[in-house]
């Protein structure tokens, strides 16, 4: 399918015109907006951020607006009496596994874990991947979409402690993604905090980074300590492109982003890495562009990962990245100033041919 108005652009049903006609007429976010409110109602999720009520929830970079006796965005906090109370005190909706390292990491090539030796006493050293069953965006392209029944279902359900004593002697590092740990804020940093005093483990965390002030500087605290890093997928920084694709706004996230990128360049180590992924139709040069000068305005070294797109979740109907986007994209961010910046991802990107301007 391609836009309309740019028979060379592809565009998913979900969305249905490019990014170039939804920046410049808004009222075409239509189709996305009712995506996105189709697709939650059918999966039992909160339709919308709630915007209507007295009682605002601190814990998230959404800020809902939460009416007595209902449930927020994630689905883990209400209000009752008046107050925002927590559904699950003490626990998260979240599973885990180990991943053999080196992993797919969004960081690998900057990764200290993964650029020192990972064999210890003749044993493959792993990552403690944890996986949050909630969220606060809503991706229509999402790569981890089950979550969204876990988030539904509130389980399975875990304490800090439980998810720290999964951990053993070869776990090297911990990181947390989902769902999106923005929204599971307490629980992570208590896990943190276990895993660090047991055993000294390096913390990670890849993010939408709609992150509350709340809990911003305590979550990039511990991740220093540890030596670890923290990943934030940017998506965009058209608003009407953000917006359409996940659902909810970028203001926070790239707030936060500009505090964490305060840092500079005379820090120890890396500490924040950026992804973009090229998505066609959404994000192409233009928007590489916008995203990567944002990115060179806040220092132009931090480390940031071009990532090739597979189509997943309702936009299975757009192609894998061309190679040609890509190569593309990558001269862009290096024209825009970015000093360390590569391709992730590799083996999808495809040679399908479409405008990626």
């Amino acid at each position: 399918m391609f836009c309309p108005n740019h028979d060379t652009r592809p565009v998913s049903h979900s969305i249905g015109y490019c990014a170039e006609c939804l920046e410049a007429d808004s009222s075409l976010m239509i189709i996305a907006q009712e995506s996105h409110k189709t697709i939650r109602r059918i999966d039992k999720l909160v339709h919308a951020i709630p915007a209507t009520g007295e009682v605002v929830c601190p814990d998230c970079g959404n800020h809902c607006r939460i009416e007595e006796s209902k449930l927020g965005f994630c689905h883990l906090r209400g209000v009752e009496n008046g107050e925002i109370v927590e559904r699950f005190p003490g626990q998260a909706i979240v599973s885990w596994y180990f991943d053999p390292l080196p992993t797919n990491c969004v960081a690998d090539w900057v990764c200290p874990v993964t650029r020192s030796s990972l064999i210890v006493d003749s044993k493959r050293l792993n990552n403690l991947a944890v996986f949050y069953g909630s969220c606060n965006s809503d991706c229509l392209f999402c790569q981890n979409a089950s979550f969204r029944q876990m988030m539904a279902k509130g389980r399975p359900l875990m304490t800090p402690q439980e998810l720290a004593s999964a951990a053993d002697e070869r776990t090297a590092c911990v990181c947390y993604f989902g769902g999106d740990p923005a929204c599971n804020a307490s629980h992570s940093i208590e896990t943190s905090r276990i895993l660090n005093e047991e055993r000294g483990i390096r913390v990670c965390y890849e993010t939408n980074g709609n992150i509350s002030s709340k809990w911003l500087e305590r979550i990039a605290e511990v991740v220093r300590e540890s030596g670890g890093t923290i990943k934030f997928d940017l998506k965009a920084v058209t608003p009407e492109v953000y917006t359409a694709l996940t659902g909810v706004s970028n203001k926070v996230v790239l707030r936060n982003f500009e505090r964490l990128a305060a840092e500079g360049r005379e820090r120890e180590g890396e500490f924040l890495v950026a992804s973009i992924l090229l998505v066609p139709g959404y994000v192409g040069v233009s928007e590489v562009r916008k995203l990567c000068g944002f990115i060179a305005n806040s220092d132009p070294t931090i480390p940031t990962a071009l990532l090739g797109f597979h189509p997943h979740h309702v936009m299975r109907d757009l192609p894998c990245t061309s190679r040609e986007h890509a190569k593309a994209a990558l001269q862009t961010a290096e024209d825009a100033g970015l000093s360390n910046v590569r391709v992730g991802n590799v083996a999808l990107l495809s040679d399908a041919k479409y405008s990626f301007n």
